[in-house]
Formats: C-alpha cells, sequence, structure tokens
C-alpha cells in the first residue's frame, strides 16, 4: 500500500540533485566551459575542434613571431652588409606577405653552373643571414628555384633535384655550422615552377635561378604558386 512513497523519494532525490548541480554551475568558468564544449564536440566528431587546430594553424606557434617592425631592422642590417660588400647584384632582400625573403642569386655568384656545391662566398653570406636568424625565433623555410632551362645530369635528372639539392645544402649549412635549431626550418624546391619573371631573356632567367631564406613572420597562409605573367 505504501510502494508510492519508492516513486516520491526518487523525485525527490532528483529533484536535488538537479539544484545541486545548477548551483555547481552557476559560477561557472567560461574559459573552461568552452574547453568543455569543444572537448566534448571531438568526440562526437564534430567540425569545432577538427577546424580549429592548435594556434588558429599559425606557422611558427611554439617559437614565437617577430613583428614587421623587427622584420624591417633586420633586413636594414643585411642591407648595410650588402652594400659595404657590393653585393647588390647577387643578394636581395623584400619584405612581403610571408615574411623577410633574402634572396641568393644562384647564377655563377653563390654555385657553378648545374652545381649545389655550397662556394666559400656563399657560406661566408649564410653566416651573415644566420647571425640575424639566431636573433629571432622566427621559424625559417629555404626554397630552391630555377629558369626553365632543362637539364640532365646524372646527379641531376631534371631542374626538380637541382633546386632541392641547392635548398638542402643551404639548409644543412645552416643547422650543422651555423646551429639553427633543426625545428626551425624547412626547405623546398620549387624547379622551375615558381619563376619571379618570365623566362623570356637572359637577366629574367638569371633572376629566377635562386635560393630564398624566408623568415616567416607566422600570420600568412602559405603562398599559391606565382603567376609570373602578373609580375
Amino acid at each position: 500500500m505504501m510502494r508510492w512513497l519508492l516513486t516520491y523519494a526518487d523525485m525527490i532525490t532528483l529533484l536535488l540533485a538537479l539544484f545541486i548541480i545548477l548551483f555547481a554551475i552557476s559560477n561557472i568558468s567560461s574559459v573552461k566551459f568552452q574547453r568543455l564544449v569543444r572537448a566534448v564536440s571531438g568526440g562526437f566528431n564534430s567540425t569545432d575542434t577538427i577546424n580549429n587546430p592548435p594556434n588558429g594553424g599559425v606557422t611558427g606557434g611554439l617559437h614565437g613571431r617577430t613583428d614587421q617592425a623587427n622584420l624591417a631592422s633586420i633586413k636594414s642590417q643585411l642591407d648595410k652588409y650588402i652594400a659595404r660588400k657590393n653585393l647588390q647584384s647577387k643578394v636581395q632582400t623584400r619584405i612581403d606577405a610571408q615574411g623577410l625573403v633574402i634572396t641568393l642569386l644562384s647564377d655563377k655568384a653563390y654555385y657553378d653552373s648545374g652545381s649545389a656545391d655550397l662556394r666559400p662566398e656563399t657560406k661566408q653570406l649564410l653566416d651573415v643571414v644566420a647571425a640575424q636568424l639566431r636573433s629571432v625565433r622566427n621559424d625559417v623555410r629555404v626554397e630552391g628555384s630555377t629558369d626553365n632551362v632543362p637539364i640532365a645530369t646524372a646527379a641531376y635528372p631534371t631542374n626538380w633535384e637541382l633546386s632541392a639539392a641547392r635548398s638542402t645544402g643551404v639548409t644543412r649549412y645552416l643547422v650543422e655550422h651555423a646551429k639553427i635549431i633543426p625545428t626551425r626550418i624547412s626547405f623546398a624546391g620549387y624547379g622551375e615552377f615558381r619563376p619571379k619573371f618570365l623566362n623570356d631573356s637572359d637577366a629574367h632567367r638569371q633572376q629566377n635561378r635562386r635560393v630564398d631564406v624566408v623568415i616567416l613572420n607566422g600570420t600568412e597562409p602559405p603562398r599559391l604558386a606565382q603567376n609570373p605573367e602578373t609580375e
């Protein structure tokens, strides 16, 4: 005859639990709540977690970033060295969306034709560049490019291999000799497919044979392939 008390007692217990939970979350931390939401959402395959990687997907987040003003200061110091050594025809610097770009024109200035071996003057310049790299914590990418003149040697069957070998050589020198932290640096070989100018003259082809050392600012996504016709 008193079975209704069991149901009544269960209801009272549930109400008590409800009020305890409401009291507990009345002073909830919004930060912790958002973390909880993301964690739970990720467990249910939500795109909230998938599309929001750490640091917003920004390159170089672990190492910090140098702002544009500091990159400009580094550029100024390098430009003074370039002017003092009369290297204007061999080295170029510029600041663009991805960061500070230091261009080594590889045509007979820092490499022998068809070779990826670093010449002594190349190493000397890389030592100067490395001193600036050590003054910041930004990530660095070394990019090798060539003109569109075919190459077919035992070591380099195509321009892909030549550009990759040159960027690899610079990367290894910066890491092994200049002691740049390996986790900061990467390299790429673009062959003939990212020219600065159309390959329609000797002067333009000379500008396309290059190695770029890029101090990334960490705020821009990787650049898309350039269209030389817009240069």
